[in-house]
């Protein structure tokens, strides 16, 4: 029987969504198909300092609630620790679940190329462009898809003039939503329904970047859509959205039991085909490979607005897009494989493109 390869999961990291990181990675390690990996953890505190498999295994070991547990040591930056290094040497492939900064927004990716080590998930550019709305949503309209109306504000022209940036929103139309233009889990979102309201939001998104996003409010249903692959990319099933609030924020979707997801949406066959389609086209027009979740709003002409690509979605088997993929008959373990198997086909192309990157023995079992 052929050696086992070495499967690092990397998670938690200085992202506000820390807790929800450790907690997909709980998953993977404990789910991955033990006959092809050895799953290898490594946790990322909140300051960005990389542990040890046996201190981040320490650390998941302790008895506290899911969506509260949180990678913490004093410990050196990552290059002051050869023990974690030679641990990360010995590691065949990555699977990165960090989300935000540092994580999913192509510096871990960026990271991994420079060592030779291949990994799980969208490239450098398409994990950068997904991490940013602003720019995702300018290649969604090179591309022809539908996106909704929006305009981007800086910190700097805020601040410089803010009746000129209220005057062009209010022209665009309240109510509105605020979010910062690098986020996920909906953290810093804030729904805007007068002036009044303008200025707090814009202070809670430029809190976490200096470029927020401000989108007109889309009366449609909330729809996402998987997508799966390399070049050739295969799409989900599409799931549904049905937010007990105003919209589906983050203690929607980690903390209570409000929002309903259905998987599959009650959807006609065509309309279906259509939502499938753009999520294709949307993760083709950021050059992604790997695998992603396409989120749109469904008005009623039936023809689908792209809100914004994730790179690195959910990944609990509860979460919409395991589930979606079960939907297709592809369970919770088969998807973490199929995940790292086009991660590593995506670094044996590129090895032979450059041979001088390839980390002896990376992605062999």
């Amino acid at each position: 029987m052929s050696k086992r390869l070495r499967l690092g999961v990397v998670f938690g990291g200085r992202s506000v969504e820390h807790e929800v990181s450790v907690v997909s990675a709980m998953d993977v390690l404990r789910e991955a198909d033990r006959a092809r990996f050895e799953p290898v953890p490594f946790g990322v505190t909140d300051e960005g300092r990389w542990l040890t498999p046996s201190e981040t295994r320490t650390q998941l070991e302790r008895d506290e609630p899911l969506f509260e547990k949180r990678m913490a040591a004093d410990v050196p930056a990552l290059l002051h620790r050869q023990e974690v290094l030679d641990e990360l040497r010995s590691v065949g492939v990555v699977f990165p679940l960090v989300h935000g900064v540092n994580g999913e927004d192509g510096t871990l990716q960026g990271m991994l190329e420079m060592f030779g080590i291949p990994y799980a998930g969208c490239g450098v550019e398409a994990s950068a462009i997904g991490m940013d709305k602003a720019l995702q949503k300018r290649l969604f309209v090179d591309a022809g898809l539908r996106v909704a109306k929006h305009l981007v504000v800086f910190e700097h022209e805020w601040e410089r003039d803010r009746e000129a940036v209220a005057g062009a929103i209010e022209r665009m139309g309240y109510p509105a939503f605020v979010k910062p233009s690098n986020g996920g889990s909906s953290v810093g979102v804030t729904k805007v329904r007068s002036r009044e309201d303008l200025g707090e939001a814009l202070r809670v998104a430029f809190d976490m970047d200096r470029k927020a996003v401000v989108e007109e409010t889309v009366i449609g249903r909330e729809i996402d859509c998987g997508v799966l692959g390399n070049e050739d990319v295969e799409a989900s099933p599409v799931g549904e959205v049905k937010a007990a609030g105003e919209f589906y924020d983050y203690r929607a979707k980690y903390l209570d039991d409000s929002a309903q997801i259905v998987a599959p949406a009650e959807l006609p066959a065509g309309t279906a085909d259509r939502v499938r389609e753009r999520a294709i086209a949307a993760f083709k027009a950021i050059d992604g490979e790997g695998f992603a979740r396409v989120d749109m709003f469904l008005p009623d002409d039936g023809e689908p607005v792209i809100n914004e690509i994730n790179t690195l979605p959910g990944f609990r088997p509860v979460s919409m897009y395991p589930r979606l993929w079960d939907v297709a008959g592809v369970g919770y373990t088969a998807l973490i494989s199929r995940i790292v198997d086009l991660g590593i086909a995506r670094f044996e192309r590129n090895a032979r493109k450059d041979p001088s990157q390839v980390r002896e023995g990376a992605g062999r079992g």
